[in-house]
């Protein structure tokens, strides 16, 4: 017994001592209790010291009160620099706002105690640290503080996302290559799949089939064969295995599976688990199928196909050529423009100046007369060679044909009677004259070849009002009809049903492009028109052509009465060719004007005349021309000299680079062609603003 006594003294009458009395306490418990607490603060200490958690507490402020060596070594700080410190500064910016509020939950008497934060580390680092926390009070039960114990699971979250991640690379992998993946439990029967394994069963996503829904799905033809394996694969001692079985759908498709299998085995061997992948494998058993069937019938085969070969050699041969007489077509018509451009203005000039008797005037018409029909002729030229965009507008179809008589009566030959069937109030038809010129020469020459011992070719137009169910498909409306007709071979079903494709031909190799019908065909398309092919065997044929009717009348084609040029002074005009004939020839018609010509036999030279100073008041320009083209001439001019009207002069072909709104006169032209363009621009320049 451990006891504490104290000691009063006894004193007598006299003031002496005469003894003491002494009080004894037993204290045992007292001090074995305080030996309990110190023993107990050690081991605390030695924990707190020792721990591999973080310890920590902090006042209210958020301010550290005391940690643990483990708090100094993840942050990098021992823990005299941390005491005084606010929890803030260890936590990224982002997080401080989630630690201020897990603070104020706290003191709000929330109970839930555990929550991660990001932490830095010693190296500016991120941690994620676990922690479990509780509220400290003061004597009087107050809450004056937090007590805090946490561990880093950076590890253990960084794991768990990096799985996730692996998880979801493997279901898109799965999902992009169209897989299906499943997971047997055979103790108990169990599957567990994707929503794609559902589909390749034919079910909607999310559709969940247990075992045996599964093999009711089997083709019952291969039910027999997949038991067999599968009992194989079972008592093998294989831990990989492959399955490929039919399914059937509940819309009664039927699809090729294909099943790489996975087993998992228990201790004692058995197996327990099988990871499987599916994927649909129709399309390779139907290629399966086909080259089965294709090589039953190669020799067949090789033969169909050389034979396309050849013929889409034939094809691109007619093409090329085509190409190839295209561009040749379209550099002599525009070189024959050339030559045409001063032999219309001399001729034109001179029946102005009316020189001569009336012979030589006679004369003088006459090789203007030639001279406009091969001007006709360089732009049927040009069409054929497709030179010319499709310019709609308004066509007399009746002059149009009569026009053309002659060159079809040429090109069809003596033994071919042309017979032109033109309704007398045929009205005028919206479409290219150029294109449909060459669409009726395309179907008089097709007459020609259908009627090789001679026959009767008749061309009609006429005016007709279509309602609905056309045979052509046409909207209801107005159109002109116009019609080819021969009495030549006619065609059979099977050569009219495909008389429109292009390249098909019947008249043999070499002796046709096959291009005809199908341009006039979408010649028709293009304009909103219609196309229709009537032939019999041994009838002939018949080709309708139906084309909008124009709401305007159409444009006469004779060259307007020229004018006499005014000789009044009109400036003094700069003259661009490298045609010598054919700027001597504007450069008169200028004059004739009333104009003083300066030419130039290039772009460059007429930059280098307007340069120095001398003032003009137009330029006529080629386009095509050594060097620079008038198109980049004219540009210059208006950025440098922007008052100065100008006019290119084309020669149908020369269209690259020309800009819509710059004026332009085709070649070959009259004075009175000229005039007219030059009076438009010039009016336009000197149009008020």
């Amino acid at each position: 017994m451990l006891a504490i006594g104290t000691a009063r003294p006894l004193m007598d009458e006299a003031g002496r001592q005469r003894g003491a009395i002494l009080t004894l306490r037993d204290d045992t418990a007292r001090l074995a209790a305080e030996q309990a607490l110190a023993m107990s603060e050690a081991r605390y200490r030695e924990q707190f010291e020792n721990a591999n958690d973080f310890i920590f507490t902090a006042d209210l402020g958020r301010r550290i009160t005391s940690c643990n060596p483990a708090v100094a070594a993840a942050v990098g700080r021992p823990c005299s620099e941390l005491i005084g410190r606010s929890i803030s500064d260890f936590v990224p910016p982002e997080v401080l706002e989630r630690v201020r509020a897990m603070f104020a939950a706290k003191l709000a008497g929330e109970h839930a105690t555990r929550y991660e934060v990001e932490v830095f580390d010693g190296d500016g680092q991120r941690m994620i640290w676990e922690i479990n926390s509780r509220l400290t009070r003061d004597s009087n039960g107050v809450p004056d503080g937090l007590h805090a114990i946490g561990r880093d699971v950076t590890r253990r979250r960084r794991a768990e996302s990096e799985l996730r991640e692996s998880e979801e690379r493997l279901r898109l992998a799965l999902d992009a290559g169209r897989l299906g993946q499943a997971t047997f439990y055979l103790p108990g029967g169990r599957v567990i799949h994707s929503d794609a394994l559902a589909v390749l069963f034919g079910h909607r996503p999310g559709k969940q089939m247990t075992l045996p829904e599964m093999r009711a799905a089997y083709h019952p033809d291969d039910l027999e064969r997949v038991a067999r394996e599968r009992r194989a694969n079972l008592e093998s001692d294989r831990d990989v295995f492959d399955l490929e079985h039919r399914v059937v759908w509940p819309d009664g498709q039927v699809r090729w599976l294909y099943g790489r299998g996975r087993m998992r085995r228990d201790e004692a061997g058995n197996p327990v688990i099988i990871d499987a992948v599916y994927l649909d494998d129709t399309d390779r058993h139907k290629a399966q199928e086909e080259l089965r069937r294709f090589n039953e019938t190669l020799e067949q085969r090789v033969a169909e196909r050389t034979a396309e070969l050849e013929h889409a050699h034939e094809q691109l041969r007619q093409s090329q050529k085509l190409e190839a007489m295209g561009q040749l077509t379209g550099g002599v018509a525009h070189d024959f423009n050339n030559l045409l451009t001063p032999i219309i203005g001399g001729l034109d000039l001179l029946k102005r100046k009316g020189l001569g008797g009336e012979r030589e005037q006679r004369l003088i018409d006459g090789a203007l007369q030639s001279a406009e029909r091969a001007r006709m002729l360089v732009q049927r030229l040009l069409a054929f060679a497709r030179r010319q965009p499709l310019k709609a507008g308004a066509v007399d179809v009746a002059a149009l044909v009569g026009g053309m008589a002659n060159l079809i009566q040429s090109t069809s030959g003596p033994q071919i009677k042309l017979a032109l069937d033109i309704a007398p109030d045929v009205p005028p038809a919206q479409a290219d004259p150029n294109q449909l010129e060459m669409a009726i020469l395309n179907l008089s020459v097709n007459a020609r070849d259908a009627m090789p011992d001679g026959g009767t070719l008749t061309i009609a137009a006429a005016g007709e009002r279509v309602g609905t169910g056309h045979r052509a498909k046409l909207k209801p409306g107005n159109y002109v009809c116009l019609s080819v007709a021969d009495t030549g071979q006619g065609m059979d079903e099977k050569t009219l049903a495909r008389a429109i494709e292009p390249f098909f031909s019947t008249k043999g190799i070499g002796k046709g492009t096959g291009l005809g019908l199908s341009m006039v065909h979408g010649l028709a398309v293009q304009l909103g028109g219609g196309f229709a092919i009537d032939s019999r065997p041994g009838l002939g044929t018949r080709v309708d052509l139906w084309l909008p009717r124009s709401a305007t009348a159409a444009a006469s084609e004779e060259a307007a009465p020229a004018k006499a040029p005014s000789n009044s002074a009109r400036g003094r005009a700069l003259l661009v060719d490298d045609e010598d004939l054919v700027r001597m020839s504007t450069a008169d018609m200028l004059a004739e004007m009333g104009y003083e010509v300066v030419e130039t036999a290039s772009a460059s030279a007429a930059l280098a005349q307007l340069a120095d100073g001398l003032e003009f008041h137009l330029l006529v320009t080629d386009h095509l021309m050594p060097g620079m083209t008038g198109a980049d001439l004219a540009r210059q001019v208006r950025e440098r000299w922007p008052g100065l009207p100008v006019l290119i002069v084309s020669g149908y072909a020369e269209t690259d680079g020309l800009a819509p709104d710059l004026p332009r006169l085709s070649k070959p032209f009259r004075q009175a062609d000229l005039a007219a363009s030059v009076e438009a621009i010039t009016r336009q320049s000197t149009a008020p603003l």
